[in-house]
Parts: structure tokens; C-alpha cells; sequence
């Protein structure tokens, strides 16, 4: 009676281990991992894309808009390159002016954004995106999987839309 016995410390062992474990991992996600997908912004940034340009030959009017809702035609290669010494992303992406939203465009390779637009109005177009800080050391050198992601926002508003699009796209990463 009234003494510790050796079955009475094992689960004291064990909580202890596994709150070492707890800090080490949140000592790691807070100092060592990588900053992660960039965030898009809540409201659209008052500055365009700087490499935007208009799309020639674009004339066509607005799509209709439902109330409450909005209307965006898009334009887009699904061919993407890379270029590391550049620090850019060679692509063809186009909001034609008929869109009634703004758009950010990034691309995603696996689940990492390594590009982020400024804003892109309609009538507007990209064809080059320089990477974002840090983005090229991830890459190697061949072929990825990745994706455009899509953001919409008001042009009235600013605010950031609901929806967005995800449009698989073939990356090739060269020197």
C-alpha cells in the first residue's frame, strides 16, 4: 500500500513523450517550414499588373450579368516555361474585356504558388510573370503538373469573389 509502483510511471512516460513531440513539431512549423502558398488578397491590390498589356483585335461587349452574380471569360495556354536564370514564368493568360470581374492569377505546383499576378483587368492580358522570392530554389530542372488559380473580384467592390477556377497546366522548368 501507499508506493509507486512501475505500472503507475509508464503512462506518465508516455504523456510526457508525447508532449515532447507536440513541441518539437510546433518548434518546427513556427521557426523551420517554408513560408507556403501566398495568400491572395482579400481585396484587390489598387496596383495592375505591371506586364499587362491589352489584347489586341479584343472588342466584344459585356456578357450579361445575373443579379447577384457575375459573368468572366477567359483566355489561356496550358503551356507554361520557366525560366530559372530569368526568374520569370512565360504563359498566355487573358481576361477579354467582355469579363465584368477583375482577376489575380496564380500558378500552383504542387500546392506551392510560384507565381502571383497583380491585378488583371478586362481587356487584359499576360504573357510573362516574374516568379515570386524564393520560388526558383523549389524547382529543378523538367516537367511538372501544375495549375492556373483563378481569383475574381468586384470591379465595383474590390472584394474577393466566392469562386474561383483551378485549370491544369504543363510546366517546363529550364535553365
Amino acid at each position: 500500500m501507499g508506493g509507486f509502483d512501475g505500472k503507475a510511471k509508464w503512462p506518465f512516460a508516455v504523456m510526457a513523450f508525447v508532449m515532447l513531440i507536440a513541441i518539437c513539431v510546433t518548434v518546427w512549423a513556427v521557426f523551420f517550414r517554408s513560408a507556403g502558398a501566398e495568400l491572395a488578397p482579400d481585396y484587390a491590390p489598387q496596383q495592375e499588373e505591371g506586364r499587362a498589356e491589352p489584347i489586341a483585335g479584343d472588342t466584344g461587349g459585356k456578357l450579361e450579368e445575373p443579379e447577384g452574380g457575375g459573368a468572366v471569360s477567359l483566355a489561356y495556354s496550358k503551356e507554361v516555361t520557366v525560366r530559372l536564370s530569368a526568374e520569370e514564368a512565360t504563359l498566355l493568360f487573358a481576361n477579354p474585356s467582355k469579363s465584368n470581374r477583375d482577376m489575380i492569377l496564380q500558378i500552383v505546383v504542387k500546392d506551392e504558388v510560384i507565381v502571383q499576378s497583380g491585378l488583371i483587368k478586362p481587356g487584359n492580358q499576360v504573357t510573362s510573370l516574374s516568379l515570386l522570392e524564393g520560388a526558383g530554389q523549389a524547382l529543378q530542372l523538367g516537367g511538372y503538373d501544375g495549375k492556373f488559380k483563378v481569383l475574381y473580384y468586384s470591379q465595383s467592390t474590390s472584394e474577393k469573389e466566392f469562386v474561383s477556377t483551378e485549370i491544369p497546366v504543363s510546366i517546363t522548368v529550364e535553365e
